[in-house]
Order: C-alpha cells, then sequence, then structure tokens
C-alpha cells in the first residue's frame, strides 16, 4: 500500500466516523451546538468531525466523550467495517430510512400528546 492509498483510506474512516457521529447524534435528537457544548467543543469543529473534514485527527478522549454523549459503545461509534465501498450506499440507504421512520414516529407521538392535551382540557371544563 503506497503512501497515498493510505492517506485517502485515513480520510474515508475519518468521514465514516463522522457520519456515524451525526447518525446517532440526530437519532438522540441532539444538535450540534448541544453537543458540542456538552464535550466543551466549538460546534464548528463537530461539525467538521462530523462532516470528515477535521484537519487533525480525533483524539482518543474526545471519541470516548462522544460515545458517552451519545450513549453508544465506542466500537459501535468507530466500526466502520459495514461502510466499505461494497455496500457503503446501502448504509446511507438505511440511515435515510431509519431518519424517515423516526420522524414519522415523532410526528405520531405528537399528534397522541395533542390529543391527550386536548382530552385534559375538555376534562378540566
Amino acid at each position: 500500500m503506497t503512501e497515498k492509498n493510505s492517506d485517502a483510506d485515513y480520510r474515508e474512516e475519518l468521514k465514516c466516523i463522522g457520519l456515524r457521529i451525526a447518525y446517532f447524534r440526530k437519532l438522540k435528537k441532539i444538535t450540534q451546538a448541544q453537543l458540542a457544548e456538552k464535550l466543551h467543543i466549538n460546534k464548528n469543529y463537530l461539525s467538521h468531525i462530523e462532516s470528515g473534514s477535521a484537519n487533525k485527527a480525533i483524539s482518543l478522549p474526545l471519541l470516548i466523550r462522544l460515545s458517552k454523549a451519545l450513549g453508544v459503545e465506542l466500537a459501535t461509534l468507530t466500526d466502520t467495517s459495514d461502510m466499505n465501498e461494497n455496500n457503503f450506499g446501502d448504509f446511507v440507504r438505511d440511515m435515510r430510512q431509519i431518519f424517515e421512520e423516526v420522524k414519522e414516529l415523532n410526528t405520531e407521538l405528537d399528534k397522541m400528546l395533542d390529543e391527550m392535551k386536548e382530552m385534559d382540557s375538555i376534562a378540566i371544563e
């Protein structure tokens, strides 16, 4: 493996880890600003991490803090073996599907909560 390929592989790994961080953050309904504040880092730095464009490597202590803040095992956050070239598109498609399902569930829960509030207000009157 040449140095150039090694560097490209490394950058691809960072992008995959960044996508996983963004995925679990969104799954927890946490904004970048909220997570950055919890981690005591700059929101822009978190954005660069999630997009895979961070100029420096993510430190192990920060990865550990990220995993704890997101409630995800460190291995789950950093294992990019399911995101290789052959099935990366599948992973992204699956992530989008999960996001859509979560959004749909949230909409249904919001409707149920509104109905419950309406019932409460009728019962009080």
